[in-house]
């Protein structure tokens, strides 16, 4: 009997921490955002406020209506909408003025596709710090959720 509980209690222990890690980062409108980080460069790359730092995080529509990414900003630096892809034997980057997330699906934005850049910081960052990100979607309107700053 005593194993029996014991094993209940430890099985709730992990619903609880597997729920808790699928919460998302934020949420509203039917938009959730998950994973969401900011990534230095490894090792010395991050002496100055000049370096560029990209955003990654996963968005999924859960609402009825394809809504649009239309906007990013940041507390601690200019922040836009780029895409990576490969043009011939090139790989390009470039600014996109925003990014259809349809009804129902996800979009991962991540290294080699869609990310959030970041530029002309206004201040040092180190690994473990929170900076503050606002996404502006069309119909759910603007997000704004505290991001960890992680190591690539």
């Amino acid at each position: 009997m005593k194993k029996s509980v014991l094993l209940l209690f430890v099985f709730g222990l992990f619903l609880v921490a597997c729920s808790a890690s699928a919460q998302p980062d934020a949420a509203q409108n039917g938009i959730e955002i998950r994973g969401a980080r900011v990534l230095l460069p490894g090792g010395d790359a991050m002496n100055g406020m000049d370096s560029t730092l990209a955003g990654f995080m996963t968005i999924k529509n859960a609402s009825a209506a394809t809504d649009r990414l239309t906007g990013v900003s940041a507390d601690f630096a200019e922040a836009s909408l780029h895409e990576t892809k490969m043009e011939g034997d090139v790989m390009k980057m470039q600014a996109v003025p925003g990014l259809d997330i349809p009804a129902g699906q996800m979009v991962e934005l991540r290294s080699g596709s869609y990310h959030v850049m970041f530029m002309n910081l206004t201040r040092q960052l180190k690994v473990g710090d929170t900076v503050n990100l606002t996404l502006e979607f069309q119909n759910a309107g603007k997000i704004t959720f505290p991001v960890k700053v992680t190591e690539q």
